[in-house]
């Protein structure tokens, strides 16, 4: 079982933030916005740094589907964008799962 702390920290890796070496080779600086915690483990929201500051739509990311870190085997899974966040949970929750694949480029 993984801590909250842990779960962030295996997203802030994932996603190369505070990664100097992928965050150059980036367009954009990607930051965590929101967590939310579940019996299953958290859900980790997030996009551009500029988006966050600005909030104009033409800084904001495509594609940022939430992460899904369960608390149990400590792997982080991709929900999608297409729905509402809850329909992913539900689906997790009944076992559809879809685990996340390492690509900074």
């Amino acid at each position: 079982m993984i801590d909250l702390v842990t779960a962030r920290k295996r997203v802030e890796n994932f996603l190369g933030i505070g990664d100097s070496e992928c965050e150059k080779h980036r367009k954009h600086e990607l930051v965590i916005t929101r967590e939310q915690e579940y019996e299953f483990g958290w859900v980790f929201i997030y996009a551009t740094r500029k988006f966050v500051e600005t909030g104009d739509v033409k800084d904001a990311l495509v594609g940022g589907a939430p992460l899904i870190v369960d608390r149990h085997d400590g792997q982080i899974y991709c929900t999608g964008t297409a729905r509402i966040l809850e329909h992913y949970v539900d689906a997790y929750r009944r076992g559809i799962r879809h685990p996340a694949k390492m690509n900074h480029a």
